[in-house]
């Protein structure tokens, strides 16, 4: 009989001391979450310089990634971004326990958001929409804020640690309706049919099999390709959503993707790679630069820029 994966195991399976500790993890960034935004804001800076003198393979690779998107940049402010980075992510960790355990009307004052008509258009059709975006450190929060207006349904990725992901999954389904594993296509078709925004993220290297080449910040990248294949098929328009964390709160846009999708993978790949591009160039601090965005090389073989093994 196979084993049985640790992310489908019971409530009752992961009571299991083995787990008690990431329970008590758990329980503590629950109590957290209760605290005033700007004093969580705040643990969240001092959380992300911990992890910055800590965290050597991250700050690696998050410099390499620097390195290669702007060749130009002096290595003092290269060094200073990187810092501002991890207090970012330190800040989006906590973050996502507001997402999780708190009502999105607690922040709602602090929202800026006027595109609603743009995603109420994009849905007149009725074929729904494929909502595109990158990996910037409040996403878990603003997907919670942007659920408050628009019911949409976001792709996403199981977690290793089971206890996390089944916490996870828990409070996801209390803020989305439907939630879709990233392997299940047959999933986002039912959705779009239904008249729902799909949402995905778009920049993160998910391998050749799955991917084409296309220039993110003028370097060949493994960019995914099904998305311009989707919305061929189904007829759904492509809008970007671009957000944020703002100096009071935290901002989100929606804008139609024009032109999209082409006959042309590669095409269609570096049209999202320059959306990806522009929206990271007003918020640097705030991407996953502690990604390995170039990991996989567009000659098989080719070392890794990371010096992965």
């Amino acid at each position: 009989m196979a084993k049985k994966s640790t992310t489908e195991l019971t409530f009752k399976q992961l009571l299991a001391p083995k787990y008690w500790l990431t329970w008590l993890a758990m329980s503590i960034t629950y109590l957290v979450s209760f605290l005033p935004w700007r004093t969580k804001q705040t643990l969240g800076k001092y959380l992300g310089l911990l992890l910055h003198k800590t965290a050597a393979r991250r700050r690696h690779i998050c410099d390499v990634n620097l390195q290669i998107c702007y060749p130009d940049m002096p290595p003092e402010e290269r060094k200073a971004l990187t810092r501002q980075h991890f207090i970012s992510a330190g800040k989006g960790f906590l973050e996502t326990f507001d997402a999780w355990y708190q009502p999105a009307s607690k922040l709602m004052p602090r929202v800026d958001f006027d595109s609603q008509a743009v995603v109420d258009k994009a849905l007149e059709a009725g074929k729904g929409c494929i909502l595109i975006s990158g990996h910037f450190a409040p996403l878990d929060l603003c997907g919670t804020l942007i659920a408050s207006h628009i019911d949409l349904h976001p792709i996403y990725k199981r977690q290793n640690n089971p206890v996390f992901n089944w916490v996870m999954e828990h409070q996801r389904k209390k803020v989305y309706s439907k939630t879709i594993e990233r392997s299940d296509m047959r999933e986002v078709l039912k959705s779009l049919k239904l008249n729902k925004p799909v949402w995905y993220a778009v920049d993160q290297d998910y391998g050749r099999k799955h991917s084409v080449f296309a220039p993110f910040f003028g370097r060949e990248c493994a960019t995914i390709s099904h998305i311009g294949r989707i919305a061929k098929m189904t007829k759904a328009p492509v809008l970007m959503l671009d957000y944020g964390r703002t100096e009071n709160g935290y901002t989100y846009r929606f804008t139609e993707v024009e032109n999209y999708p082409t006959e042309d993978d590669v095409t269609n790949a570096t049209i999202i790679n320059k959306l990806m591009e522009d929206a990271i160039s007003t918020k640097k601090e705030q991407y996953l630069w502690s990604h390995r965005r170039f990991k996989t090389q567009p000659v098989k073989g080719d070392p890794s820029p990371y010096n992965d093994k």
